[in-house]
Parts: C-alpha cells; sequence; structure tokens
C-alpha cells in the first residue's frame, strides 16, 4: 500500500537528504589515523569568501578530520543552528577537528566553552571591498534565507551596505569576545602570501615537526574556479537554485510544521552516518556513546 501524499513529501524529502549525504561519502577502505590521539580542535571563524575553503584544505593536509561547507551536513547544520536546535550542533561537533564556513563563524562562544583547547582561527580579507568583490561573484545573483541570520539581508544585490556592515560587525564582535584569551585566537589574511598563512596555522595547528608542509598553500574555490563560460555558470546557478528552494522548503516545515517529530531521528541519522566515511573512520573508544536527547 501506497504511503498517504500527507507523509510522502517529508519521506521524500529525507530520502533526497539521505541521498545527498551519501553521494558524499566515501567507502573505499584507506588508510586511517584514527588510532593516534585528535589535535585540538580548530574553528574557522571567518565569514564565507574569507578563505575559509583555502584554510579548511590546509587543515586537511595536515591530517585534519575537517567539517567544511562542501560537506552537506554544513548546510543542515546552519539550520539547525538558526532555528534554535543549539544541542544537536554541539553534539554533532565531536565528530571531527577542524570546521570552516557557515554556522562555524557564530558558534565561537559555545565552542570555545564546550572545548577549552580548542583554536580560533579569524580569517579575513585584506579589506572591506576586496570581500565584496568576492561576495558579489560567488552569491551575488543568489538568494538564501539563511543568509539574513548571517548577512543581515537574503540576498547580495541591494543589500551592499547592511552586508558590509556585517563584516565589521562579526570582526568586531570576535575579537571582543578573544579580547581577555588572547591565546586562543589568530587572524589570518588570505590575500596574504602562502607562506606566512602556513606559519600562522602552524602555531594553531599540529603541524609535522612544527614546520609548514613543503607545498604551496591551497587557493580554493576563488573566482577562476567559477569563471568557466556562460553556459556552465548558468547550469550551477539553476541547480543551485533547485537545492536550495527544497532545503529551505524542508527546513520550514520540519522547524516550523508538523514534519518536527522527523528532525531528531534525521539529525541522529546524519550523525551516524559519519562512521561510514571511509577516510574518516573513527575508533569506538573516539565516538560518542550516544548522540543523547537533542534538545
Amino acid at each position: 500500500m501506497m504511503p498517504s501524499s500527507r507523509f510522502m513529501l517529508p519521506l521524500l524529502s529525507i530520502s533526497l537528504i539521505l541521498l545527498l549525504i551519501a553521494h558524499q561519502l566515501d567507502f573505499s577502505s584507506s588508510s586511517s589515523s584514527s588510532l593516534l590521539p585528535r589535535p585540538p580542535k580548530v574553528f574557522v571563524l571567518g565569514l564565507s569568501k574569507t578563505g575559509t575553503t583555502s584554510i579548511g584544505d590546509a587543515l586537511e593536509i595536515l591530517g585534519y578530520r575537517r567539517l567544511g561547507w562542501a560537506d552537506t551536513r554544513s548546510r543542515i547544520m546552519v539550520h539547525t543552528w538558526m532555528n534554535g536546535d543549539k544541542a544537536t550542533n554541539l553534539e554533532l561537533s565531536q565528530l571531527w577537528d577542524a570546521f570552516e564556513d557557515l554556522p562555524w563563524p557564530v558558534m565561537y562562544r559555545e565552542m570555545a566553552e564546550k572545548y577549552p583547547d580548542a583554536k580560533f582561527l579569524l580569517s579575513r580579507r585584506k579589506d572591506e571591498e576586496t570581500w565584496l568583490r568576492s561576495m558579489a561573484v560567488h552569491v551575488g545573483r543568489g538568494k538564501w534565507k539563511p543568509y539574513a541570520y548571517f548577512y543581515g539581508a537574503d540576498t547580495f544585490e541591494g543589500n551592499q551596505d547592511t552586508m558590509r556592515q556585517a563584516y565589521r560587525d562579526h570582526m568586531r564582535d570576535v575579537r571582543a569576545f578573544f579580547n581577555d584569551k588572547p591565546d586562543r585566537l589568530w587572524e589570518m589574511s588570505i590575500d596574504d602570501d602562502g607562506d606566512v598563512n602556513w606559519d600562522v596555522l602552524c602555531q594553531i595547528a599540529q603541524c609535522p615537526g612544527g614546520k609548514p608542509p613543503k607545498v604551496q598553500f591551497p587557493r580554493s574555490n576563488t573566482q577562476a574556479t567559477w569563471e568557466r563560460g556562460w553556459l556552465d555558470e548558468s547550469r550551477r546557478w539553476v541547480e543551485g537554485w533547485i537545492v536550495t528552494r527544497i532545503e529551505e522548503l524542508i527546513a520550514h516545515h520540519c522547524y516550523h510544521g508538523e514534519w518536527q517529530v522527523f528532525v531528531k531521528p534525521l539529525m541522529r541519522a546524519i550523525g551516524s552516518m559519519y562512521m561510514l566515511d571511509g577516510r574518516r573512520r573513527m575508533t569506538a573508544q573516539q565516538c560518542p556513546t550516544s548522540f543523547g536527547e537533542f534538545a
């Protein structure tokens, strides 16, 4: 018997999320460093387009288990945070060593309390106008409700002043919070020379022998990687628009409608699927015994 139409949409939506996550998981067996003690966590607190992906790639080179924006689970955790389900993100943060991009830049207070030995890196651009130009290229045509939560407006077009102020306020607030904890916060301009950035990162992260690796500092998700012709750019924009609209529809019904019953089991499943990732397999001793009853 087919399920009623009342339940078809939430079931299909949950299936879509799980398929997106499964698409990202690498089930191939590979060597793992999970038997080694894990390093103190590193949280990248810079807003989007401040080099967060590049820094995440650099931390991955150093062997950190990293959660970044390319991971579908980050988008889901943005919505859990926005909708007041802080306990879920706090609990799931046990699973990784390094964190970048949304929602982590606004979670520094909670993460600093939960992980007293964690390090925090405030990434930035050389000036506000450079950041705004980068935002215009990467998110200028898009509309996403969480932007309003982080930047004060859900679209870039026509809201440059609002976003510029959000950038200023974020930098000020992070620096003020860590003012009496200077040994926990570092800053990095992604526009600096790569060697300089390695030097900064190796003051926070565990670099082999205490020295930067002999590779170039990553330059990821740059404007050059997006300039692939109007056809490819249009296709990517359409795909992003479809995924974003579906994501927002699911989030709205999950947190403000009758689907709330699905949210906590789904988040437990998402967290549990982490253990299926061959690249980041965890030992039983390192895994939390339970994801708990998320508040």
